[in-house]
C-alpha cells in the first residue's frame, strides 16, 4: 500500500508453433506488462514480420467498421461478450461479413441521413417564413423577376432610413410588409444593373435577407404549409426506413458482438506479437509482472508447452529504476485519493505512493477551511448521491463524488468545533473556537500546523532518499537532511528572538542556522565530492558566489512562502463564517428573519456557498497538496503500468 506493487523482470522464448497461445495466456490475466523489443533477434526480415503487420492494421479497421455499425443500429454497448479464442480470425472471412452488413446499413442509414438533412433545412425554412405568414404577397414571382433584383429581408426599424439614404442615387423601391415594435419585414427592388449596390446597401443597413425556397411556390401561409407537409412525409420515410434496422439489429446483433470480440483478440494478439523480438524459430518477449504473479505465470506458459524458456529478475527499489512499470494498489477506500495522485504524476518504484497520507490530509484540510454542519451535510449527501449514481450531475463527476463524501463528513466534524451551522452560530456550542472570534489564534494554529505538514514531507523525503540510497540528496539535497535541517533552525532562530520570554537559547540555534546555510550553499559541491565528480566549481568562485547567494534566497523565500501558504487555510475557515452573515444581511433587507423572501436569499447563499465557495476552497486545497505538500517529498515521474488484457473495459 505505502508503495507500488513489487514488479519482475521477465524474459521469455516461445516456440513459433506456440506463439498464439503464449500471447493468449499473457493477455488473459492483466498481470503483465509488455516491453517492446522487435530490434532484438538474426531475423530483421523475417518473413512473417510484414504478415503480421497487415493482419494487425486489417484487425484495427474492422474494429472501427464494426463499432460504426453497431452504432448506426443502435447498440449502444459495444462491448462483446467475452469468449474464449485459439486461433486469429481470418481476415477474409471477417471482412466478408462486415461487407455484406456494412452496405445493407449504409444504404438506409445514408437514406435516413439525406431525410434528417432535409428535415433540418425546412425547418431553418419555417423559422423564416413563419413570421410573414399573414402577408398576402406570392414572393416567388417578386424574386423571380427577369428585370428586377429584389431583396426580402428583416431590418431593424432604426435603420430603415439609413438604407433608403443609401440607395438614394438610384431608382429603387421600399416596401415594409410587416412592422413590429423593433424590426420589421421589408421589400427592396431596384434595376437588376444596380443589384451590386443594392446588396451593399442592404448589408451596410444590417438586413437580415430571407432566403425563400425554390421548390415552393405561392405566399408565406401557402409556402409554410407545403414546407411543414414535406417534413411529414420525411418524417414518415425515416420511420419507414429504421424498420429494416430494427430487423438487421435483431437477426445480427449477436453475430455482429462475437465478431467484435474475435476481431478484438486477434487486434490485441497481433500488436502484441509485432513487439515481440524474432529468431527464426522463435520469438523473445520481454515484460514485466507483478512479483506475486510470477509462478502462476510460469506454471501456466509451461503448461503450454515444455519448449519455452523463461528468465524473471527481482527489481530493488532504487534510483535507477526508472523504468519499472506503476501499478498502485490501495484498499478500496483510497482509490479516490489515488486518482488525485496519478493525475499529479506516478510515483517513481522507489517513492513512497502518497495516496494514504493525501486520503488524510485533503479531506482535513478542506474541512478546516469549509468547517460547518449544515454545509458539510449538504456536500457529504451530495457525494453521496453521486455515488450511489442517483443524482444525474453529480453522476458526471464520477470519481470525485467519494472526496466529496469524505470531505463533507469532515466539514461536519470542524462544524460541531465551531459551533457553526448553515452559517448560525448562535445555535450549537462550539466544542474547540469560533474562527470569526478568534481570528489571530486560527491563523497561528494553522502555521504551527503548516510547519509540522511540511515537516513531515521533509522526513518522507529522507526516507525515500534513504530507500533509494541517493546519498548525496539525502545530505544536501534542498528537500534533504540539510533542507530539513536549516528549516527548523531558521524556525528556532526566529522564535528565539521574537519570543524571548520562552527562554529558548539563540545562539545554538543561530550556530545551527550558519551550518545549515553552508551546507545548502555547497551542496553542488558537497554533492559532487561525493560522487567523484571533478572539478568541484564551474565558473570560478565569483560565479560560484553569486550562484550561491541566488540559491540561499530562493531557499528562504521557499520556506517562508511554503509556510505562510497555510494561513489561507485560517482565512478561508474565517471567511466561510462571514460569507454566511453576508446573506444573513441580505435576507434581512428583504424581509424579517420569519418571512419567506429572508428564507429564499438564505437557499441562495447556501447554493452559492457549496457551490461556489466550495469549489474554491477545493482547489486552494489541491493547490496546498500539489505544491506544498508534494513538493518537498514527491517527485514522480514513473511510467503506468499498462497490462496487455483482452478485457474490453481496459482497452477501449
Amino acid at each position: 500500500m505505502f508503495y507500488p506493487q513489487e514488479m519482475t523482470e521477465i524474459e521469455i522464448i516461445a516456440p513459433a508453433k506456440d506463439l498464439i497461445a503464449v500471447t493468449k495466456a499473457l493477455s488473459g490475466q492483466g498481470i503483465f506488462s509488455q516491453t517492446d523489443v522487435n530490434y532484438l533477434g538474426t531475423e530483421k526480415n523475417h518473413p512473417q514480420a510484414n504478415l503480421w503487420q497487415e493482419k494487425a492494421a486489417a484487425y484495427s479497421v474492422f474494429e472501427r467498421r464494426l463499432h460504426s455499425i453497431l452504432l448506426s443500429l443502435g447498440v449502444d454497448k459495444t462491448n462483446p461478450k467475452q469468449r474464449d479464442y485459439d486461433t486469429l480470425i481470418e481476415t477474409e472471412k471477417a471482412k466478408s461479413t462486415i461487407d455484406e452488413i456494412e452496405k445493407q446499413v449504409k444504404e438506409l442509414v445514408d437514406q435516413i441521413n439525406l431525410e434528417t438533412k432535409k428535415i433540418d433545412h425546412l425547418k431553418t425554412v419555417l423559422m423564416q417564413i413563419e413570421p410573414l405568414s399573414g402577408i398576402d404577397v406570392d414572393f416567388s414571382q417578386l424574386q423571380n423577376a427577369k428585370y428586377v433584383a429584389s431583396i426580402i429581408g428583416i431590418i431593424p426599424n432604426e435603420h430603415i432610413e439609413r438604407l433608403s439614404t443609401s440607395l438614394a442615387r438610384i431608382p429603387h423601391e421600399l416596401f415594409t410588409l410587416s412592422q413590429k415594435p423593433q424590426k420589421s419585414v421589408v421589400w427592396l427592388a431596384a434595376s437588376r444593373d444596380n443589384s451590386d449596390m443594392l446588396d451593399r446597401a442592404a448589408r451596410s443597413a444590417y438586413l437580415d435577407p430571407i432566403s425563400l425556397p425554390q421548390d415552393f411556390k405561392g405566399t408565406p401561409a401557402q409556402i409554410v404549409e407545403s414546407v411543414k407537409k414535406t417534413i411529414q412525409e420525411s418524417e414518415a420515410r425515416i420511420k419507414e426506413l429504421k424498420e429494416p434496422l430494427a430487423d438487421i439489429r435483431k437477426a445480427k446483433e449477436t453475430e455482429l458482438t462475437d465478431l467484435l470480440w474475435d476481431i478484438k483478440c486477434s487486434h490485441l494478439t497481433t500488436n502484441a506479437i509485432l513487439k515481440y523480438g524474432r529468431l527464426k524459430y522463435t520469438y523473445i518477449i520481454v515484460g514485466w509482472v507483478f512479483s506475486s504473479q510470477v509462478e502462476n505465470l510460469r506454471s501456466k506458459l509451461k503448461a503450454i508447452t515444455e519448449d519455452i524458456v523463461i528468465e524473471t529478475r527481482a527489481t530493488k527499489r532504487e534510483k535507477d529504476s526508472n523504468d519499472v512499470p506503476i501499478a498502485l494498489s490501495n484498499p478500496k477506500l483510497l482509490r479516490p485519493f489515488q486518482m488525485l495522485v496519478s493525475n499529479y504524476a506516478e510515483p517513481k518504484y522507489g517513492e513512497l505512493d502518497p495516496t494514504p497520507l493525501v486520503a488524510i490530509l485533503f479531506p482535513l484540510l478542506f474541512g478546516t477551511m469549509f468547517g460547518d454542519v449544515g454545509h458539510g451535510l449538504v456536500l457529504a449527501v451530495l457525494g453521496y448521491l453521486g455515488m450511489t449514481k442517483k443524482l444525474k450531475f453529480m453522476k458526471g463527476l464520477g470519481g470525485l463524488n467519494p472526496i466529496i463524501f469524505a470531505c463533507g463528513i469532515v466539514s461536519m466534524i470542524f462544524g460541531f468545533l465551531y459551533g457553526s451551522l448553515f452559517g448560525f452560530e448562535d445555535i450549537l456550542p462550539a466544542i474547540w473556537l469560533r474562527p470569526g472570534e478568534s481570528i489571530m489564534t486560527i491563523l497561528i494554529i494553522t502555521i504551527v500546523a503548516g510547519v509540522v505538514v511540511l515537516s513531515v514531507g521533509y522526513l518522507l523525503n529522507i526516507y525515500n532518499l534513504i530507500k533509494m540510497k541517493d546519498w548525496p540528496l539525502l545530505f544536501f539535497g534542498k528537500s534533504g537532511v540539510a533542507g530539513l535541517w536549516l528549516y527548523w533552525s531558521i524556525i528556532g532562530t526566529g522564535l528565539a528572538l521574537v519570543m524571548p520570554q520562552y527562554g529558548l537559547p539563540k545562539i545554538p540555534f543561530i550556530i545551527a542556522t550558519v551550518i545549515g546555510v553552508i551546507a545548502i550553499g555547497g551542496a553542488e559541491v558537497f554533492i559532487r565530492l561525493m560522487e567523484g565528480h571533478r572539478p568541484l566549481l564551474d565558473g570560478g568562485i565569483g560565479m560560484f558566489s553569486v550562484q550561491v547567494f541566488f540559491e540561499l534566497l530562493e531557499v528562504f523565500i521557499s520556506y517562508l512562502s511554503n509556510t505562510l501558504s497555510f494561513v489561507r487555510v485560517g482565512a478561508f475557515a474565517v471567511a466561510h463564517g462571514n460569507l454566511s452573515g453576508v446573506f444573513f444581511i441580505l435576507g434581512r433587507m428583504v424581509s424579517p428573519s420569519e418571512g419567506i423572501g429572508y428564507w429564499i436569499v438564505f437557499l441562495i447563499g447556501m447554493v452559492f456557498i457549496v457551490g461556489f465557495e466550495g469549489l474554491i476552497v477545493g482547489i486552494q486545497t489541491m493547490r496546498l497538496t500539489y505544491y506544498e505538500i508534494f513538493g518537498k517529498f514527491f517527485n514522480g515521474g514513473g511510467k503506468r503500468f499498462e497490462p496487455l488484457s483482452l478485457h474490453p473495459a481496459e482497452n477501449d
